[in-house]
């Protein structure tokens, strides 16, 4: 089945999404954790269903935490709005 056919998953609790956002901003180790395995890093705040929206590319670099913090509204929304395929935690030029 082509990528286009699927349905993509539905977004995140909003307090899982904040829960998420607060980690990447604040916490290094949970950074470093997110980079290697995003299921691991969601399992480890609580959350029991990752799916492949949170993965990264190969090769992507995740938004620094100033980034994330610049543009939290808007990740929020996407976060908990149906998704897409790409994770919105990747690093986004010209920010």
């Amino acid at each position: 089945m082509a990528q286009e056919d699927t349905i993509p998953p539905a977004g995140l609790h909003p307090r899982l999404v904040r829960k998420l956002l607060d980690n990447l901003e604040s916490n290094e180790e949970f950074r470093a954790m997110f980079q290697e395995s995003p299921e691991k890093a969601l399992r480890s705040i609580g959350y029991t269903d990752p799916w492949g929206c949170m993965s990264l590319r190969s090769g992507a670099k995740l938004a620094s935490p100033a980034q994330i913090r610049a543009q939290r509204n808007k990740l929020e929304d996407t976060m908990v709005g149906i998704q897409g395929y790409l994770c919105p935690l990747e690093a986004q030029e010209g920010l």
